[in-house]
């Protein structure tokens, strides 16, 4: 118990530290993401950290693609890109508890696909975002299908559905392998839900864009784990 506490403080510190140093996130994103790390490791051990760990870095790149391109059209995120331990928390707190769940629990495979599910529909809305900002030449309202400017809350485009299915399935399968799902099918579901916590992230933005951008990651990640618990039980 120890040990793997020790491990989890030491590694994720480390990972904090570097993700400060690289830019990737900013002095309060790093204390986030050192307390969300330290208690998914501590939870559901190495294999746990590393979908958190595909999320931050995976993230941080997608965010920092063709930023220059993303800042002149108005678009890109504040701070070069730098998250902050709200964003941390809104994107991580559903995966916090769904590993402390299945540490606790006797069946502990559903809410294993719940975090990997909540996590995967983290990784995916900012992707869709990203590329979609950077590629999706006219995106469309989710609600209308009516065109839009790039960055509006709610829109989509092909390219950043696109991307947004592809970082759902390499969470998936990132799990699948790791043995945090058990079988391929699992690991469908778990993208499935991803996808569909996505799609509510979508609604959400382009019927009550006064949620925020927080609250909105929130409840995608939520979405994602109710789904994703509900197809693994």
């Amino acid at each position: 118990m120890f040990e793997g506490v020790f491990a989890a403080v030491v590694v994720t510190a480390a990972f904090a530290a570097l993700a400060y140093l690289l830019g990737m996130v900013s002095r309060s994103g790093a204390v986030g993401g050192f307390v969300v790390g330290a208690v998914i490791y501590a939870s559901l051990g190495w294999q746990g950290f590393a979908i958190l760990a595909l999320f931050v870095i995976g993230g941080s790149a997608l965010t920092r693609l063709g930023y220059r391109i993303k800042r002149s059209r108005g678009v890109a995120e504040a701070g070069g890109g730098r998250r902050g331990a709200r964003n941390a928390f809104a994107n991580c707190a559903v995966a916090i508890f769904c590993a402390l769940a299945a540490r606790a629990s006797h069946d502990y495979e559903p809410f294993a696909a719940a975090f990997v599910s909540s996590l995967g529909a983290a990784f995916a809305d900012t992707s869709e975002s990203e590329i979609g900002q950077l590629l999706g030449r006219a995106p469309r309202l989710i609600t209308s299908m009516g065109k839009v400017p790039p960055g509006t809350d709610g829109a989509i485009s092909l390219p950043g559905t696109l991307a947004g299915v592809s970082a759902a399935a390499i969470t998936a399968a990132l799990a699948l392998a790791l043995g945090l799902l058990v079988g391929p099918g699992a690991a469908g579901f778990a993208a499935l839900a991803a996808l569909c916590g996505t799609v509510v992230d979508s609604i959400l933005g382009a019927t009550v864009p006064r949620l925020g951008n927080e609250l909105t990651n929130f409840l995608c990640t939520l979405v994602a784990a109710v789904i994703g618990l509900f197809l693994a039980a």
